[in-house]
């Protein structure tokens, strides 16, 4: 039976994302803008094989999403193209055990967005010190700053409308959260539900193609149990064997932690689940590489509790890198394309037609975003030595695997894949 009961176990099968074909562009008048998305989608998919490759080093069965062959169904009616790529099947899919959680063509329907609404202006976050070692203003705000990143569902716009209406946010949280339209805090309760970071229009949204049915057939041949539209992602999961550990991705989940708690529960009964308090994607701050290590952005104090007698490696900078700094300046980190800094008109371009593809590539670090392949060998982006010496320290071998438009599509390799089979049985570390 295909299962998954720890994240560093022997992977046998996995899934890895696609992106659109450089013909999907050639409708883009402007040849600046044009060159510059096909380069990025023969690069992506270049990567994409390199990763292949070296999984298959490693016998690992390799599943690939669908997209389609006509551009037509991934553009609106007046022809721009809306839905992106299936770039991240982790962001949507969570091997738990011996049952996989995936998206229907459905998905994103099973949900009273006006409940959820009005739970989360009525509702109260639970503190629990021991979990997030700070007090209850520095969580409440540290939430509140979240939405105020650039690429999150709720816009700057109606973000600094509210501010402005309201004052202080962690003062008066409840009040700054009725000051926001509701519109736009309807995006942010959606986001919650379906574990998203950046725009609701994500692939799963697309009513034309269903980009899970290889996926889907390939659970089919081996017996796999399917739970759809539960919108549980190993993006905001970290399995430990007889410990799940959700993160709570922005305020909504927060102040409905109560109720996500009771999901979890009646889903996983034989598991002992808990809330871990992180804005945002959780495996973009810390990933437990093998049994005793952990690569994360915070320090080892905020693992304790948790993790207790467990290494942890703080890695916090993202690559400063002179040209993404430029990129900075003109499009407050959200995205880059290594070589295109003084392409105003794809500047332009991203900005007007794919605003919702990019999300904020400056908050990840990139280097921690890695997929274990076993307890001995790993798959990493690139040199981090910090992360190189913690390896050699526990025998472990990184392989080096550069997904070069990391910045654009705000992926990193474990973004990239979801592992469906890994050899191994439940165990219990604590």
């Amino acid at each position: 039976m295909a299962s998954v009961h720890q994240c560093f176990d022997p992977l046998k099968t996995c899934i890895v994302g696609r992106s659109f074909p450089p013909e999907f562009y050639s409708g883009i008048e402007n040849v600046k803008v044009r060159s510059a998305l096909e380069r990025v989608a023969i690069e992506t998919e270049e990567d994409y094989q390199k990763l292949i490759s070296k999984l298959e080093e490693f016998d690992v069965e390799v599943l690939r999403l669908d997209v389609s062959d006509d551009v037509d169904d991934y553009k609106d009616h007046n022809g721009v193209l809306t839905a992106p790529a299936p770039h991240c099947p982790r962001d949507h899919s969570a091997m738990v055990g011996d049952t996989f959680y995936m998206p229907s063509e459905n998905y994103g329907k099973n949900f009273d967005v006006d409940a959820l609404y009005f739970a989360m202006l009525n509702g109260k976050p639970s503190w629990d010190k021991g979990k997030v070692q700070e007090n209850r203003e520095g969580v409440l705000a540290k939430y509140l700053e979240d939405l105020l990143l650039p690429g999150r569902p709720l816009s700057q716009e109606a973000a600094l409308k509210a501010f402005r209406s309201r004052g202080d946010m962690a003062a008066r949280p409840y009040a700054f959260l009725a000051a926001v339209d509701r519109e736009e805090l309807e995006k942010v309760i959606i986001a919650a539900e379906t574990n998203t970071i950046g725009s609701n229009v994500s692939f799963p949204t697309n009513r034309r193609v269903y980009a899970w049915n290889s996926v889907r057939k390939w659970l089919e041949k081996n017996n796999v149990p399917v739970v759809y539209d539960q919108y549980i992602s190993t993006a905001n999961l970290w399995r430990l064997g007889k410990d799940l550990f959700f993160n709570l991705v922005n305020i909504a989940s927060l102040f409905n932690e109560n109720r996500l708690q009771e999901k979890w529960d009646k889903l996983f009964p034989d598991y002992r689940c808990h809330s871990i308090a992180v804005p945002g994607h959780g495996d973009g701050a810390m990933h437990p590489v093998k049994e005793g290590l952990i690569i994360g952005v915070k320090d080892q104090v905020h693992y304790n509790y948790h993790y207790p007698d467990w290494e942890v490696v703080t890695v916090k900078d993202f690559d400063k890198i002179r040209p993404f700094i430029k990129m900075k300046i003109k499009n407050k980190g959200r995205w880059w394309i290594p070589g295109e800094e003084d392409n105003n008109d794809l500047i332009d371009y991203i900005d007007t037609w794919l605003n919702h593809w990019v999300t904020y590539a400056e908050e990840s670090v990139f280097d921690l975003n890695v997929l274990p392949i076993n307890e001995q060998n790993c798959i990493v982006n690139g040199y981090n030595k910090k992360i190189f010496d913690a390896f050699e320290r526990h025998g472990i071998t990184p392989h080096v695997v550069n997904f070069r438009h990391r910045w654009f599509w705000d992926g990193g390799l474990h973004c990239i894949t979801s592992d469906i089979h890994r050899e191994g049985e439940m165990k219990t570390f604590w």
